[in-house]
């Protein structure tokens, strides 16, 4: 029997619902505050803070929605880096080549560098 992230039994209708109604209890929370802000301007009174209710309401729709997508979301699968790299020597693991690149404009800096002005112009002809 797969265990969900929790480490209870997975995930039930039960959850799933919670869930449903945890979203629309959010999504109602964002919409009573909205509603609430409207009021205030319309009755032209300063915003202090939104009511207990509305704040109560976002808090418990936001820990039962967490609670219920720990168990709905299923168990958590492990990284198994050893089948990847399984046949990578100890050498090859901190080699990346991708990110070597020997065309970067530190070159400037070596005493060897021959600077090709003619070059420069034209790129800056052909961007302006």
């Amino acid at each position: 029997m797969p265990s969900s992230a929790s480490g209870s039994a997975p995930a039930t209708f039960l959850h799933k619902v919670i869930a449903a109604v945890s979203i629309a209890a959010l999504v109602h929370a964002g919409y009573s505050a909205a509603q609430h802000r409207l009021y205030l301007r319309l009755t032209e009174q300063p915003f202090t803070a939104l009511p207990a209710d509305i704040v109560a309401q976002t808090l418990a729709s936001l820990i039962f929605l967490c609670w219920a997508y720990t168990h709905v979301a299923g168990a958590f699968q492990p990284i198994r880096a050893d089948i990847a790299n399984g046949r990578r020597k100890w050498d090859d693991v901190g080699s990346c080549l991708s990110f070597a690149t020997f065309e970067h404009r530190a070159k400037a800096l070596s005493p060897t560098y021959a600077f090709d002005s003619g070059r420069s112009v034209s790129i800056l002809l052909l961007l302006f």
